[in-house]
């Protein structure tokens, strides 16, 4: 079938959709996803995603939605999610002057010995070093500020099944409250949101290793209006500038946590589901290796492929002291932001080989 025809098709799942749709939510739902698989763009569905019922129509449409959008879904949800984190809001300062800023949720992906992490998930100290820090190495954009909520986001949490957009949008609005409350000169909890407690229910290790994230919101000037157009080249240079601002931010701060507890950047929520999924490969990884007292360095060859029933990514890593692994992780996490998981994997090995099933990786550990 052409492209023509693929949208024609999508155009035709999404009207029939709407059409059927119990609520204006659904409808808006079904329409934006028409809209993504034939014109690549969801512009005006931001205000939906703080529906009440955004999270029931979304589960609702999920039929719907794989025909609409078939093998874009992934990449539909995905959009969906990071929007969920994204909002322009007007402040209101102490002093009676307004300001627009974009308002972003953000998580960083964290993974150790359990009770450091859960210490330090806790601390409310240890979250206002990492707003600074965050601040000072310029992760958060020139004149913003962040706020880190004291509580850890579980692994479990980032399964789609587990937390739709809306709910992640309700975790954006609840901490987008706190900052501009702080920034007022009012009081604020630190404490976990009532309504959103389910979303940090504590979990527990996994051999020894505790995987979450840290949830938070920046607050950035706004500097183009809603829905502008923005040069290839001015968005490749802020990537640049990002990226340089993270390694540095790295250096000043989370490489001095220790062996016991590893911190990542900020990152939205697709895109942390992807670097938790990533940490469950590398941090066994590198605790078996050091295990056998090899030489800090990355694998020459790192192998990769799902399980049969397709629910699980094994991977094989090949020193030239030998072999290590399998190590597995959920494919549910890898999909919903495909490419930045394999872009770390990438940077974690020398050679990065990916395979159709997991045979080739289980036969690597056997040569």
């Amino acid at each position: 079938m052409s492209n023509r025809a693929d949208r024609r098709a999508s155009a035709k799942f999404a009207k029939g959709a709407a059409k059927r749709a119990r609520t204006p939510t659904e409808a808006a739902i079904a329409r934006a996803a028409g809209a993504f698989a034939t014109q690549q763009s969801v512009e005006d569905f931001g205000s939906h995603l703080s529906a009440r019922d955004f999270d029931t129509a979304w589960e609702r449409l999920g039929n719907d939605l794989h025909d609409i959008l078939d093998e874009r879904f992934p990449e539909f949800r995905a959009l969906v999610y990071s929007e969920a984190g994204t909002q322009a809001l007007r402040l209101t300062g102490a002093n009676g002057t307004e300001r627009d800023v974009e308002a972003r949720l953000f998580l960083c992906p964290v993974a150790g010995a359990p009770e450091r992490v859960r210490a330090f998930a806790a601390s409310t100290e240890d979250a206002r070093r990492l707003e600074t820090s965050l601040v000072e190495a310029g992760v958060v954009a020139e004149g913003g500020q962040c706020l880190l909520l004291p509580a850890l986001v579980p692994v479990s949490a980032f399964f789609p099944d587990a937390a739709g957009p809306g709910r992640v949008r309700a975790l954006h609005d609840a901490l987008a409250d706190r900052l501009a409350a702080r920034l007022a000169g009012e009081p604020s909890s630190d404490g976990i949101p009532a309504p959103l407690a389910a979303l940090f229910e504590p979990e527990e290790d996994e051999g020894g290793i505790l995987f979450g994230a840290l949830a938070g919101i920046e607050f950035v000037p706004a500097t183009r209006a809603p829905g502008a157009e923005v040069p290839e080249s001015e968005l490749e240079a802020e990537a640049m500038a990002r990226t340089a601002a993270e390694a540095s931010w790295n250096d000043a701060f989370a490489a001095d946590l220790g062996p016991d507890l590893a911190l990542g950047a900020p990152q939205d929520w697709p895109a942390c589901a992807a670097a938790l999924a990533w940490e469950r490969v590398r941090v066994p990884l590198d605790a078996a290796r050091r295990d056998r007292g090899w030489p800090e360095e990355m694998p020459g060859t790192l192998h990769g492929g799902p399980t049969a029933d397709g629910e699980r990514l094994v991977f094989a890593a090949l020193f030239p002291n030998g072999a290590l692994g399998p190590f597995e992780t959920p494919a549910e996490l890898v999909w919903f932001d495909a490419d930045s998981f394999f872009d770390r994997a990438a940077t974690g090995t020398r050679e990065l080989v990916e395979h159709e099933s997991d045979r080739p990786v289980l036969a690597a550990l056997r040569v």
